[in-house]
């Protein structure tokens, strides 16, 4: 236990710093992040005075969800990048949307489809006329709990590992699973910078995203060294 808070102090400190050291780059990342991630929602509300149709901003909510996952994915790649020590421009925000514009739909997709579901199962549960079904609907609010623990490392795996969908979900739900304390402290701080972003308005477009790609990106490297680790001594003992 002791272990896991130094751990999930040293991610909070190191993401911190990273940010405020790489803060040019953390706005630039963040901006970009919300004006190219938001765009359909952005230009349906500007023309929203003329234009009083629900199904005008439908659509603009389905090409969100097309566009929000590669930004995330981008400003996740560039942070991964200055983590690695290596020279990172702006303009290469648009190399990561591209590169990662069909996987970062995907987990998108994927992910309101399980949010989707686990919300229509709390409120069959919750409403049911039998008791004990009624008390089964607290199953769904912990699965909603290990979602949002999980969702902290989901786009860090696809950025560092660059591997599929199914496959970056499923890595992401075992290193949340393996490390719980860590993760849920990581996720109380994703929490308070977005909570603080959206009070402060202008943090949304200046901030928040940088950090919180910070954040998850050094929780990520700093939590596989131990798996890092593991591998080195196997491979060890198998020379042996």
């Amino acid at each position: 236990m002791g272990q896991s808070l130094s751990k999930s102090w040293l991610v909070f400190r190191k993401g911190i710093r990273y940010s405020y050291d790489y803060i040019g780059m953390v706005m630039a990342a963040s901006a970009l992040w919300f004006f190219i991630g938001f765009l359909p929602l952005l230009v349906a509300t500007t023309f929203s005075t003329y234009i009083k149709n629900p199904t005008v901003v439908g659509i603009a909510l389905a090409l969100t969800l097309v566009t929000l996952g590669p930004a995330t994915a981008a400003v996740h790649a560039m942070m991964a990048r200055i983590l690695a020590r290596e020279e990172v421009m702006v303009r290469e925000f648009f190399q990561h949307f591209s590169r990662f514009f069909g996987r970062s739909i995907g987990i998108v997709l994927l992910n309101v489809l399980i949010l989707a579901i686990l919300a229509s199962d709390f409120v069959f549960t919750i409403n049911h006329s039998n008791n004990i079904v009624r008390m089964l609907s607290g199953i769904w609010v912990y699965f909603f709990i290990f979602w949002a623990l999980m969702s902290n490392y989901i786009f860090p795996f696809l950025v560092n590992q660059d591997i599929g969908v199914f496959l970056t979900m499923k890595r992401a739900a075992l290193l949340a699973l393996d490390n719980a304390v860590v993760t849920i402290f990581l996720t109380i701080s994703v929490v308070l910078v977005a909570g603080l972003s959206i009070v402060l308005a202008a943090a949304v477009l200046l901030l928040m995203m940088g950090i919180i790609a910070f954040l998850q990106n050094v929780a990520y490297l700093e939590l596989m060294q131990k798996y890092d680790a593991e591998e080195e001594e196997i491979a060890e003992d198998l020379e042996v």
